[in-house]
């Protein structure tokens, strides 16, 4: 499989899946989807992959999660609350006992 932005030159910045991760707030198989769709850079070490952590970085900045978690909070915060009866059907769907 050939990955898009990778070359054999030599990154100064390189990490890990984990590392770049936790630079742009996500999850280390999004890093790997990002390498795959060439929106960021990397090159292949041996068997593994270094991701190229400025170009990451940029990718928090283009795409900032503090906006999607704030959206999230207001539409939980605006939700109605559960009946009793809705909360007791999701504790028999997750196998937990009934509220008294």
């Amino acid at each position: 499989m050939a990955f898009p932005n990778t070359s054999p030159e030599v990154h100064r910045n390189l990490g890990s899946a984990k590392q770049a991760a936790a630079i742009a707030g996500v999850s280390p198989s999004t890093v790997r989807t990002w390498l795959q769709q060439g929106l960021i850079g990397g090159v292949r070490v041996g068997r593994n992959f270094r991701y190229d952590l400025d170009s990451v970085a940029a990718m928090r900045v283009e795409y900032p999660r503090a906006d999607v978690d704030d959206r999230i909070r207001e539409l939980v915060d605006g939700a109605p609350e559960f009946s009793a009866e809705q909360v007791n059907k999701i504790r028999l769907l997750l196998h937990a006992t009934p509220a008294s």
